[in-house]
């Protein structure tokens, strides 16, 4: 299970800082999101170009801009409209060190060990712009100047070059008002096996290894996924769906109000049905050609050794 905090082509990109607003500079070719009050939280933005018809997979290694903890209890970000999904990750626990600078992701990960040793701390997928907040004093509290990992996916499918831009502002709480964290994690089947010029469905069923209670659910699939589903599991049978996503575009991150009590050994059968119209199977795979099913999952509290196990998968209806 991949950890979260708070919850391959020809690639030509080019970061730049953001537009101050300081009289003479050009105004940005892209909508902006203003900054909050240093008393407030921080921001953090990445940019670059995609050129006509190409699919573009930026990584910005980075320091946080904090110099103390920094307790986020809600998120605000901006980004191109379609952005296939965009994550900002920690490089905290990474085997390999990664020097501040621009990637290709496709780079990056080609050292396998990086992907599971990231800590995911927030992500977003298709919408231009969103709001996430955490319950009344919970928090993702963040070390000073944590290094972190952005990342942008993004297909332009135009004959015009498309500017890209990433805005993230992380709204911050005093730390006498925290009473409690979070963490979670991105449950995937990489084991998928669609068939040519067919419908598939396959399931996983993962249990949590110690008591939580999950505020966020939320899934990621891509261009042939038809539908993710949800539903809890007992620890010994499945029961009834209360999450469906028919748009792979749209991570649907909901929040549970109120949260969902899970104890050890309980979790989650989560499903993926897509539809193959090639001629050639689909696997697991990073790039828009490839296809995933990912359960992401944001419980309190704060444990970093609580995770949702993967214990039985299948294909066909869930069991």
């Amino acid at each position: 299970m991949r950890p979260i905090c708070l919850l391959a082509s020809s690639v030509a990109l080019a970061c730049a800082p953001a537009n101050d607003g300081k009289p003479g500079d050009a105004a940005p070719p892209h909508p902006t999101l203003a900054p909050p009050a240093p008393e407030d939280g921080f921001q953090v933005s990445m940019f670059g170009t995609a050129p006509a018809y190409s699919e573009v997979w930026l990584c910005e290694v980075y320091n946080l801009p904090t110099a103390a903890t920094a307790h986020v209890n809600e998120v605000v970000y901006l980004e191109n409209p379609g952005t296939h999904h965009m994550t900002l990750s920690t490089t905290a626990l990474s085997q390999t060190a990664i020097p501040p600078g621009t990637y290709d992701c496709n780079d990056l990960y080609a050292d396998t060990t990086l992907m599971e040793d990231i800590v995911m701390m927030f992500g977003s997928q298709g919408e231009a712009e969103g709001r996430l907040q955490l319950p009344a004093g919970i928090a993702a509290s963040l070390p000073p100047g944590i290094q972190v990992l952005h990342e942008v996916h993004y297909v332009n499918s135009t004959d015009a070059e498309v500017p890209i831009y990433s805005y993230i502002n992380a709204l911050t709480i005093p730390e006498d008002e925290v009473v409690g964290g979070v963490w979670g994690g991105s449950v995937r089947d990489e084991d998928i096996s669609i068939p040519a010029e067919s419908a598939h469905t396959e399931w996983s069923t993962c249990v949590m290894n110690e008591d939580v209670e999950v505020l966020f659910l939320a899934s990621h699939m891509h261009a042939r996924g038809r539908s993710f589903t949800i539903a809890p599991y007992d620890g010994a049978a499945t029961g009834e769906v209360f999450y469906e996503n028919t748009d792979w575009h749209d991570p649907m991150i909901t929040q549970m109000s109120p949260a969902i009590p899970v104890r050890a050994g309980e979790g989650f059968t989560f499903a993926c049905t897509w539809d193959n119209a090639d001629p050639e199977g689909v696997a697991y795979g990073l790039t828009a050609d490839d296809e995933m099913c990912n359960m992401a999952v944001v419980f309190t509290p704060f444990s970093v050794t609580a995770a949702c196990e993967v214990v039985a998968s299948g294909v066909g209806a869930p069991e």
